[in-house]
């Protein structure tokens, strides 16, 4: 097997798998508005998974004092945006 063929299909499994990430992270924010997060346990998975990838940001923009006073959840906005970015530039390696 060639290096490019292994690394297109490494390529194309991290890109799956941010795809679910960020699907997790979507249904995270859809479920907030629709059923009772205490009890859900589908929102609950989200947020196990969710966070993984939003508590570096939320660590990152706590240090340099960004968005605090907002209500928005910036670092969430944040990780799922530089995905994005990821996810977009994955396709291209």
């Amino acid at each position: 097997m060639k290096l490019e063929a292994v690394l297109y299909i490494i390529a194309k499994a991290v890109q799956l798998a941010l795809g679910m990430v960020m699907f997790c992270m979507f249904l995270r924010v859809i479920l907030q508005f629709f059923v009772d997060v205490n009890s859900n346990k589908i929102y609950a998975f989200c947020v196990t998974v969710s966070e993984l990838f939003v508590m570096p940001f939320r660590a990152i923009m706590a240090k340099l004092n960004i968005f605090q006073n907002t209500p928005l959840d910036a670092p969430f906005m944040v990780a799922y945006i530089f995905l994005s970015i990821i996810t977009a530039i994955l396709p291209a390696i």
